[in-house]
């Protein structure tokens, strides 16, 4: 398994967090594991239904000092 892709987020405002991760699965794998580092607040909320949508995993959120590091892993697309 390719180690974790970290998508720089921070300062970005909803729906900026979502549309970055949206623009790196498209270039993963199935199985790719990605963080997503961000300042939003909203983030997790959006990021949470934007991959039930998708039918992504979202695996767990970690609260760092100012910022929160999302970890999602890319499923294969359905046909």
């Amino acid at each position: 398994m390719p180690e974790a892709l970290e998508i720089d987020a921070t300062g970005l405002k909803c729906p900026m967090p979502v549309i970055k991760l949206q623009q790196q699965v498209r270039r993963c794998e199935p199985g790719q594991l990605l963080k997503l580092l961000t300042t939003d607040k909203a983030a997790e909320k959006d990021v949470r239904s934007w991959c039930r949508l998708n039918r992504h995993d979202f695996l767990s959120i970690e609260t760092l000092s100012q910022h929160q590091l999302l970890t999602i892993r890319v499923n294969a697309k359905e046909s």
